[in-house]
């Protein structure tokens, strides 16, 4: 059996803040699970309706959890990201349905395993530095 990841963590993904690295842990838990399914064939009808709705759900609490922290820790930039987050499931709503529409839920898959890999390393990362230079976060 392969068990190669299709997104592999790592110790350089983690913005050091627990609760938020172990929600990204789990999203990006839920995107391998997505692949391993489309790899087995499990059908569309389930992948669709199950792991999407899933992945939709924890990421609308992820976004909530981080926005609220980082509110709370008073980041300056908190606009501009809960605008990201905001366009984020929009898009991933319309990416959804043209896979439904064409029964093929790759561009989904590929579409979430590149957003979440630059959301994590790139924005979060940001916010996790301006946090550590405003002195709200140790390393």
């Amino acid at each position: 059996m392969n068990d190669t990841l299709f997104i592999q963590w790592q110790k350089q993904n983690e913005t050091g803040i627990s609760l938020i690295d172990e929600q990204h842990i789990g999203i990006v838990s839920i995107i391998n699970s997505f692949h391993y399914l489309m790899g087995k064939e499990a059908g569309n009808s389930i992948l669709y309706s199950s792991i999407s709705d899933t992945l939709k759900n924890y990421s609308r609490i992820h976004f909530i959890t981080e926005e609220r922290m980082l509110e709370a820790l008073g980041y300056p930039e908190l606009a501009a990201h809960k605008e990201m987050h905001r366009n984020l499931t929009v898009e991933i709503d319309q990416i959804e349905y043209i896979a439904i529409q064409d029964n093929d839920a790759r561009p989904l898959l590929n579409f979430l395993k590149n957003w979440w890999v630059h959301h994590i390393n790139e924005e979060d990362m940001h916010y996790a530095q301006v946090l550590r230079k405003m002195g709200k976060l140790r390393d």
